[in-house]
């Protein structure tokens, strides 16, 4: 009986196996976009790609600090307090 029970178990986990293989395959009607080039081959095309991920990230905090900025000129013309809805009951 037990050696019975441990075929079943073996053949459910090569079964489980199989199953999950065919699911990981790709699907050939699937486009798939361009792959990455490799831009660490050239020394020039790292510091120019460096370059341009820090001129993005100062971008970003600028937008965001601008944005900060607008949001509180905003509720200043509106004359609205941040701590009207807080109960300090």
């Amino acid at each position: 009986m037990k050696l019975r029970s441990l075929v079943m178990f073996g053949a459910g986990v090569a079964a489980g196996l199989a199953i999950a293989r065919k699911l990981k395959e790709d699907d050939p009607n699937v486009v798939h976009g361009p792959t990455r080039t490799d831009v660490s081959a050239s020394p020039t095309m790292r510091a120019v790609s460096i370059q341009a991920q820090r001129f993005a990230d100062r971008a970003t905090i600028a937008s965001l600090g601008a944005i900060r900025r607008a949001r509180v000129a905003i509720r200043d013309r509106l004359g609205e307090d941040p701590y009207d809805d807080v109960n300090w009951n």
